[in-house]
Formats: structure tokens, C-alpha cells, sequence
């Protein structure tokens, strides 16, 4: 298989897994298993993450501008208050993944990258959509987490440095435990994405500067457009999609995926 084909296929199953709640990390390390693509590099992951933290940024840039004006506002109004409680809100779920990533970081590298591992949590994760879509009381927006609410979706986050539990998944199905509406569970679990993939992506520059590579511009150049707008359009399409129907699709595709993996480990 072509270098270009192998970029281009890893650029659009990080853009769509990233966002729709499927776990990208555990499709990555199955897809890169099953069909035996090389590794791009530390540059080439790097690009990834930027691709898709420019999606949370291009597809929210509304909600991080009113952020960023009221860090400096002076007259304080109710919608600088609302920014600034947002802003407050996700750092406090930033939190517990930057901690877990910076522990575990070799952990997950070296040892949790089995397509067993990566298929129990896939069924694992399915299964607690299940469970949670049955038991969560949706009635609230955003704003009316408290900060004991951002922790609890920080800590989901932190668990779905695993391969095989998706990110997404783990803070939209926590967020709707909390009381969240569906769409605005998944708004804020992009929303909280911003600042782990911008520290996921400042952790494989420093390595990157740490052991020197030598890169493929092209395949960078590729890889980033693919994960973009595939990323793009995951958002949209998660978004509503939501609206209207409840996260057992998803469910019963990690289920049916993670089964397929291990038996595919033992053939």
C-alpha cells in the first residue's frame, strides 16, 4: 500500500473517531494492526492533532471568541460571567487527562495497545452507553454544571486515554448523567477537547524535537486535509444526529467491533 494511501486513510480515521464516539485511538491501533500500516512519525501525529484541534476551534469559534474576550473584559456583564464560568468549567475537566496522560503516557505507549485490550474496552465502552443513555436524566444545559459535574466528565476523559475507550463517548454519556442534553453533552465534550489535543499535540513536538525526523511534507500535507475535514464533518453530522436520536448506534457498533477484534487476535 501506497504512502499516500496510508496517510490518507489514518488523516480520516482520526478526523471522524476523534469526534464521533467511537474511540479514534483504539481504531487507529486496530487499522494499523489489521492492515499493517507503517508509522508516520511523531511529526505526522502531531499534524493529526492539529488538524483536529483546528476543527474544535474552526467549528466553535463563536463560543472560544466570547472566551477569550471576556478573559479581558472589564465591564462585567451576564455574558462575560457565562464565558468566564465556561472557561472556569473546562479547566477544571482539563485537569484530571492532563494528569493521567502526563502518569501514564508509557503505560498506554507500550503496554495497552493489544487488540485484546483494545476490544474489551470497545465492548466495555459500548455497553456503558447502554446502561447510561437508560439511567441519564437529560434536562440541562451547558452552564448549569456545577464544578463537581466538570470533574466527574474530567475524569471520563482521563479513562479514555486507553485505547479502545473513546473520548467522546466517555464525556458526552458522563455529561448526560449529569443532567446535560444530548447535544450539549457533545458540545461541551468538543469544547473540553481543545485543550488535551493541544497538549497531546505539544507532547509529540517536544518528542519530535527530542529525536529529530526526517518528514514526507506531502504526506503531512495530506494527513492534515483528511483528518480536517473528515473532523468537520463528524461534528456536524454528531450534532444532529443527537437531536434526534440516542447513542445505542454507536453502542452496538463498538460492540459488533470489538467482538470482530477478537476473534480477528486469535485467527
Amino acid at each position: 500500500m501506497s504512502d499516500h494511501i496510508q496517510v490518507i486513510i489514518l488523516g480520516v480515521v482520526q478526523g471522524l473517531t476523534e469526534f464521533i464516539p467511537i474511540s479514534s485511538s483504539g481504531h487507529l491501533v486496530a487499522v494499523r494492526q489489521i492492515l499493517g500500516l507503517e508509522d508516520q512519525g511523531l511529526m505526522f501525529d502531531a499534524v493529526l492533532h492539529l488538524a483536529t484541534l483546528l476543527v474544535v476551534i474552526i467549528y466553535f469559534w463563536r463560543d472560544w471568541q466570547a472566551m477569550f474576550f471576556a478573559l479581558f473584559a472589564k465591564n462585567l456583564t451576564h455574558r462575560v460571567k457565562q464565558s468566564r464560568r465556561l472557561i472556569g468549567l473546562i479547566m477544571v475537566t482539563t485537569v484530571p487527562a492532563a494528569g493521567a496522560g502526563l502518569l501514564f503516557k508509557n503505560f498506554i505507549d507500550n503496554d495497552a495497545r493489544s487488540l485484546l485490550s483494545v476490544a474489551g474496552l470497545m465492548i466495555f465502552t459500548g455497553l456503558m452507553f447502554i446502561l447510561l443513555e437508560r439511567v441519564a436524566a437529560v434536562r440541562k444545559d451547558i452552564l448549569k454544571l456545577n464544578f463537581f459535574d466538570a470533574l466527574s466528565i474530567g475524569l471520563a476523559q482521563a479513562a479514555a486515554i486507553l485505547p479502545g475507550i473513546s473520548r467522546s463517548g466517555a464525556t458526552i454519556i458522563t455529561g448526560m448523567y449529569h443532567g446535560l442534553k444530548r447535544e450539549a453533552a457533545a458540545k461541551y465534550s468538543f469544547l473540553a477537547a481543545g485543550p488535551v489535543i493541544a497538549m497531546a499535540g505539544l507532547y509529540s513536538l517536544w518528542q519530535l524535537f527530542s529525536n529529530p525526523q526526517t518528514v514526507s511534507w506531502t504526506n503531512l500535507g495530506i494527513g492534515f486535509a483528511m483528518a480536517l475535514i473528515s473532523g468537520l464533518i463528524a461534528v456536524h453530522f454528531l450534532l444532529q444526529f443527537l437531536r434526534r436520536h440516542k447513542l445505542d448506534i454507536f453502542a452496538g457498533y463498538l460492540i459488533v467491533i470489538g467482538l470482530g477484534l477478537i476473534v480477528f487476535s486469535f485467527i
